[in-house]
């Protein structure tokens, strides 16, 4: 017992300290894998399709979830533009779980239909709640040396806002 434990006459208190969390390594898998090598080597997005639906899925499976058939690895390029359908920001940081601290970034966080219909979640790079709007068309921003990309998908710094001829089209068309 320590002294100070001793003269307050209470139960013996246990510190137990825990380290920093320290980062592991996985395997992706055949299919996640080709995203994550085809991000980190040419930035690009891509994903594989159903035979029988012809569906894009993302992110890319092995078999496909409607049609109950193996995918298989024909992979296709997707675009790297797209429509935000929807989006949230942050007012209070979050926690994270890897590293065991609160975490706040500054961009929203959005589901985007890219041009090709699939849809995926990612970062925007407006940080102004006030310029964000559902129907922005927007376009990825890699980081540019290869030997920061290796992440997948979040090799894609964010989606930055452009103009385009669809970016009226993709606004009528949520209000609608």
């Amino acid at each position: 017992m320590t002294e100070q434990n001793k003269k307050q006459k209470g139960p013996e208190l246990i510190n137990v300290e825990y380290g920093h969390p320290r980062r592991y390594l996985w395997s992706t898998g055949e299919y996640v894998g080709k995203t994550y090598d085809e991000a980190k080597k040419n930035k690009k997005i891509v994903s594989n399709m159903c035979p029988k639906c012809k569906k894009i899925l993302w992110p890319p499976k092995a078999v496909c979830g409607r049609c109950k058939v193996d995918v298989g690895a024909d992979f296709r390029e997707l675009p790297q533009t797209g429509t935000v359908l929807q989006y949230t920001y942050l007012v209070y940081p979050l926690w994270d779980p890897h590293y065991g601290e609160p975490f706040a970034n500054p961009h929203a966080n959005a589901m985007i239909e890219l041009d090709d219909g699939t849809i995926i979640r990612h970062f925007l790079e407006e940080t102004d709640e006030k310029k964000l709007k559902e129907g922005m068309r927007v376009q990825a921003v890699w980081k540019e040396d290869e030997s920061e990309r290796g992440e997948g998908t979040a090799d894609i710094l964010y989606f930055r806002t452009i103009k385009d001829k669809k970016t009226k089209k993709a606004a009528k068309k949520l209000k609608d």
